[in-house]
């Protein structure tokens, strides 16, 4: 292609509220950040300024890759930057959640962010209306949302990685090169022997746009239109094609779920049965 996306992961940021699907975020965090041998760091937003940090509450790195075998029981914390990752946790004071965080991707500027979500009972605090849009603005790098009470395509169990499936809505605009080249490069970083990347238009056949795709051996695209409203086109071809992952580019600076109420990516996130990655148009 004429130009690069591509995503260079050295900063893995997990957001947390120490809640149940919190955890599987987290795994991915984690699994993801030591894949690309970057640094993880977990952020919780305290609302009490005068409120002590709870280290405690904080998941528990070494034990999780004891459980996924890629440490020994009782690691020590030198152990774990031989994987090549480097974990840092914070704790930052502010009753606005959105604003911890920004304030923390401030000074510590991260590739990918990943945050777990709550759907169909309205957005969840990180998510509360323009909450979403102002920690994506705040940050240049790509964004994993993993809706809770799904499993996402990591095993918090196990670390095992299942990745067989992608869809990718494609259109003039945004333009979907980056979300495709993301996806490709986390393929590849994860070691997914085989994946299957489905490019989805919905609208006139004769007006698909036309796309550069990386070459992979691992990967396989498969094209797919479809006509009707583009969330449900979108929401129902990732049910047959059984979707591990979403993946969609965000269109200008604005931030994702640009025009929060009604925007494309904000439907399909309160709907979305497998984890949406969202990728700004203008990474590069």
């Amino acid at each position: 292609m004429s130009e690069r996306y591509g995503l260079a992961i050295g900063h893995v940021l997990h957001a947390t509220d120490f809640g149940a699907g919190s955890t599987v975020a987290f795994a991915h965090a984690l699994r993801l950040a030591c894949a690309t041998k970057s640094s993880l760091s977990i952020l919780h937003v305290e609302r009490e300024e005068d409120r002590q940090p709870d280290w405690s509450s904080f998941p528990a790195v070494r034990d999780t890759l004891a459980r996924w075998g890629m440490l020994p029981a009782h690691a020590a914390r030198s152990d774990v930057a031989a994987l090549g990752v480097r974990i840092g946790k914070a704790s930052v004071a502010d009753p606005d959640p959105a604003s911890g965080v920004l304030g923390f991707l401030h000074e510590h500027p991260a590739d990918l962010l990943v945050l777990a979500t709550h759907q169909r009972h309205g957005l969840d605090r990180w998510l509360h209306q323009t909450t979403a849009g102002r920690i994506n603005a705040g940050s240049d790098g790509a964004t994993l949302f993993l809706p809770v009470g799904t499993p996402g395509f990591v095993s918090e169990d196990t670390g095992e990685v299942r990745l067989r499936n992608i869809l990718v809505p494609i259109d003039f605009e945004p333009d979907p090169e980056p979300a495709i080249e993301v996806v490709c490069d986390i393929v590849a970083a994860l070691d997914v022997p085989e994946c299957h990347v489905h490019l989805l238009h919905v609208g006139n056949p004769a007006d698909s746009p036309g796309v550069s795709l990386p070459g992979s051996a691992n990967v396989q695209y498969h094209w797919h239109t479809t006509t009707g409203s583009v969330v449900s086109a979108i929401l129902q071809q990732a049910r047959q094609v059984h979707a591990d992952l979403l993946a969609m580019t965000t269109a200008g600076r604005h931030g994702l779920l640009d025009a929060l109420r009604g925007s494309t990516t904000e439907q399909i996130l309160q709907h979305a049965e497998c984890p949406v990655l969202a990728v700004h148009e203008w990474l590069d």
